[in-house]
């Protein structure tokens, strides 16, 4: 039987050993590459099915480098691109998805990982209940905002980045009582 082979990206060795420990305890998956920096993980010579990215690594300053590995893996062709972090922040799991990954796993998930392996190995990605609901609120509420106009998804995105009324009403060249008025039917729209 061929295995899947999986490459991890990983900079705590607590965390590599007892992943790679876990993983390698199924008959069908074996680990081929650790990789414990960003660098090492894009200059693999392994070949590699699946790769489980940590999304922050201390050795970078933004802290986000798994998504730069991820983007780049999947620029090279690999689809079969994992997130393994503990954030469960909203617009970092959606980064991960627009770099690449197909799915996201925080750490306290890890007995998941086997499947989620396979999963993606076998193209039968199911999201994983870490990020399931966000991804389908976040789908929802895109959907929703489709029946704002372009001046009002200006808005919209503005008071979503954290401008304030008159903020908002300083970068769009309008009076505070304009944004207010859409502001308001804005909320009326999307309820």
């Amino acid at each position: 039987m061929e295995k899947i082979r999986v490459m991890i990206l990983e900079d705590d060795p607590v965390w590599m050993k007892s992943i790679t420990d876990y993983i390698e305890k199924e008959s069908d998956i074996i680990v081929v590459n650790q990789a414990s920096t960003k660098e090492e993980a894009l200059q693999s010579s392994f070949i590699y099915d699946v790769a489980l990215l940590d999304l922050t690594l201390s050795e970078d300053d933004n802290n986000l480098s798994g998504l730069d590995v991820a983007s780049q893996l999947y620029d090279r062709g690999l689809k079969k691109i994992i997130m393994l972090t503990s954030w469960d922040e909203t617009d970092i799991i959606l980064e991960s998805f627009d770099s690449g990954a197909i799915n996201y796993v925080t750490k306290s998930s890890y007995r998941d990982i086997p499947d989620i392996i396979r999963e993606a190995y076998y193209d039968k990605v199911s999201l994983h209940s870490d990020v399931s609901n966000l991804v389908v609120h976040e789908l929802k509420k895109e959907r929703k905002l489709k029946i704002l106009t372009p001046t009002e998804r200006e808005v919209y995105d503005l008071q979503e980045r954290g401008l304030s009324k008159p903020q908002i009403a300083q970068h769009l060249f309008k009076s505070v009582e304009t944004v207010k008025k859409q502001l308001k039917l804005i909320k009326r729209k999307i309820k």
